[in-house]
């Protein structure tokens, strides 16, 4: 049996990381990031803010030399993040095995592949503004192998759900269409009837329009009541609706305490 020691230390000004939201303070909580998050990490992320951060803040000047070095060398920087798991000692030799062996597979996708894999994990992070930018990128690579129509319909209905949840509905149906074009699929056809109930200014086209029955209307508008009360929107709404049944001060300071609430959230997505 051993014993793993962690290092003590709260930097009195922590590294903030913007694609998650939060503040780093100890060489633990970067090292966590580093291993579980290797998309938001691997390009770039070892700069000359953050080697000061490990210098200055986490009291490890032999690390942040280290890494001044290696950089210099135009030696393999993801090699660097190696480096910082190694020295902190926070996980263990195979752990940082693993982990070496699942950046290099990434590393190994094609470039288009792995934008659209970085893009999908900034989706599910409701980064969606970032995600667009990494699916517009992937859409720029030349067809080939790889890049076919298969996979260009999926960017595309990606980019599609990325702009859908920013509201952006227009640009959501555009996306849609673009990847009906490549898939031919019902589930793109139902993701843009969806964005015609949301935006009443736009319209399935007529070969799409043809497609949708009675009967597969009707399913797609209990898909979506369901999803909406499993988001919480109903229970939103409601809590807005009793807000305004109050007097007019608690109305208006509950109120704007929503509303900023709201754009918290709306601003995390960007």
């Amino acid at each position: 049996m051993s014993l793993l020691l962690c290092r003590q230390e709260n930097a009195v000004r922590p590294y903030y990381m913007e694609e998650l939201g939060i503040h780093i303070y100890t060489s633990q909580e970067l090292c966590y990031i580093i291993y579980n998050h290797p998309f938001l990490t691997l390009d770039g992320f070892v700069d000359e803010q953050l080697t000061e951060f490990i210098k200055d803040q986490l009291n490890m000047p032999f690390l942040a030399a280290k890494l001044e070095k290696w950089e210099k060398s135009g030696e393999d920087k993801d090699e660097m993040l190696i480096m910082i798991l190694q020295e902190v000692f926070y996980y263990t030799s195979e752990e940082i095995n693993k982990y070496r062996h699942q950046i290099s597979a990434m590393r190994k996708l094609h470039p288009a592949q792995y934008g659209k894999e970085k893009a999908d994990y900034l989706f599910r992070l409701k980064q969606y503004g970032r995600a667009i930018q990494q699916y517009e990128k992937a859409l720029e690579f030349p067809r080939d192998q790889a890049v076919n129509d298969e996979f260009l319909g999926k960017v595309w209905c990606n980019l599609g759900s990325a702009y859908a949840r920013m509201f952006r509905t227009e640009k959501a149906m555009q996306s849609y269409e673009k990847a009906y074009s490549y898939l031919k699929d019902e589930n793109v056809i139902q993701k843009m009837y969806y964005m015609t109930l949301f935006n009443k200014n736009l319209k399935l086209k007529e070969r799409c329009r043809q497609m949708v029955t009675e009967e597969l209307e009707n399913k797609w508008k209990k898909e979506l009541s369901e999803a909406e009360n499993e988001a919480g929107w109903s229970e939103r709404l409601r809590n807005f609706e009793l807000l305004m049944e109050k007097d007019q001060v608690q109305r208006l300071d509950g109120a704007a305490k929503m509303v900023e609430r709201w754009k918290q959230e709306y601003r995390t997505m960007v």
